[in-house]
């Protein structure tokens, strides 16, 4: 597998490098607007977007969007996996078929830990030269073997071994449900017997940023492994932010970014172990989480679920019924995709408006929305970022 991918990874160099394929476009970068300028690619914004693809995101926004490509598991992951923890930052990990054999661990941690996993195909092939029925096998393999290591669903990017590709593998992957996804920020990380200078690598990432980047790392470089910390810190300085590649623009049904709180809890003065996230800023806790804590008070709520309206109803002042997995705290995770909550909220039988998302198939709500519908107040001491609930008497 290593001089497959070390092969594939030589896209990165700028200029137009055509294959013996008819149509195909091996993927590179002209840096030459300047720097904290986006590149421009073989192909257009605009040409990828006809196949919902993408290379960087809104260049008017300061965000950034991680990936690494993992062709083969040398040591540097789980350091790389710790600093995305330690800044809450959301990343994407593009694997093939033999880094889930080997790193199957490391593989299902992504996921646990709220990170995008994609497919980077089973036998890492220029796909640009195989045909429509060998093109769907590998994409289908690899998405099977992920669900099998690890009990996930694979998330609906692709990226291309070797950067190449044909508008026919854009289209075919688009069939398949995938967003194809290049890269508009990378440097020479590949080889792990040629890894950068600690100095190069940040001196040349740096010049490379952009707002909306996609960025390309790789997970077997020492020197990522080492630099990440300072680079992210400096990103992060010059007031750029991490996001989901699910929330690139024009994608159906966009993810926000959700980081577990690092506020605690007290529902009447007794410490409260609700599981609770902040996305832009607020709290928003566990809905069942919330009844658990509340249910022997004068807050009181019960919490019930019509799966075929996909609607959560609320009664007031009936005893909570405990499900088992309530009330664990803070959850031990980078960061979580939030999306839509459910379609409808009914408090008492009436239509009720509350912010609301779920995370990771659960329902959360905005804390102050939920307590001005089941009554109480909230309180927030900044120094101990304490958060109590006083119930209604």
């Amino acid at each position: 597998m290593n001089h497959r991918i070390k092969r594939g990874l030589c896209a990165l160099c700028a200029g137009v490098l055509l294959s013996s394929a008819a149509g195909a476009i091996n993927w590179g970068l002209w840096y030459g607007n300047g720097t904290g300028k986006p590149p421009n690619g073989e192909d257009s914004v605009q040409t990828l977007a006809k196949y919902g693809s993408y290379y960087m995101g809104d260049t008017d926004s300061k965000v950034i969007y991680l990936t690494f490509d993992c062709g083969y598991e040398n040591g540097n992951t789980a350091k790389i996996l710790d600093v995305l923890k330690k800044h809450h930052a959301p990343a994407a990990f593009f694997m093939v078929g033999d880094y889930l054999d080997t790193a199957p661990e490391l593989s299902k941690r992504m996921g646990d830990e709220g990170h995008i996993v994609g497919n980077h195909t089973s036998n890492h092939p220029n796909m640009s030269k195989v045909s429509k029925t060998k093109f769907e096998q590998e994409l289908t393999s690899l998405s099977k073997q992920y669900e099998q290591v690890t009990g996930r669903k694979l998330d609906p990017f692709y990226r291309p071994p070797e950067g190449s590709y044909t508008h026919d593998n854009l289209q075919w992957a688009q069939n398949l449900g995938y967003h194809t996804t290049l890269w508009s920020v990378a440097y020479a990380d590949w080889d792990q017997n040629k890894q950068p200078s600690r100095e190069s690598a940040l001196k040349t990432l740096n010049s490379r940023v952009h707002p909306g980047a996609i960025v390309l790392l790789h997970a077997v470089s020492s020197t990522n492994a080492a630099i990440l910390d300072e680079l992210l810190t400096g990103w992060e300085n010059q007031g750029y932010r991490f996001d989901y590649l699910s929330a690139l623009p024009g994608l159906p049904d966009p993810a926000k970014t959700a980081i577990p709180s690092d506020c605690t809890f007290a529902v009447d003065g007794t410490a409260a172990p609700l599981t609770a996230y902040l996305i832009d800023g607020a709290n928003y806790v566990s809905l069942r989480d919330c009844a658990a804590a509340l249910r022997a008070t004068g807050s009181a709520f019960a919490v019930g679920y019509d799966e075929a309206t996909d609607t959560v109803t609320l009664t007031r002042g009936q005893t909570y019924e405990p499900i088992g997995t309530e009330l664990k705290g803070t959850p031990d995770v980078t960061a979580m995709q939030a999306r839509a909550g459910s379609k409808g909220l009914l408090v008492d039988g009436q239509t009720a408006t509350v912010s609301a998302y779920t995370i990771d198939g659960a329902n959360y709500v905005n804390l102050r929305d939920l307590t001005a519908l089941v009554g109480g107040t909230v309180g927030y001491d900044e120094t101990s970022k304490q958060v109590t609930l006083t119930s209604v008497n």
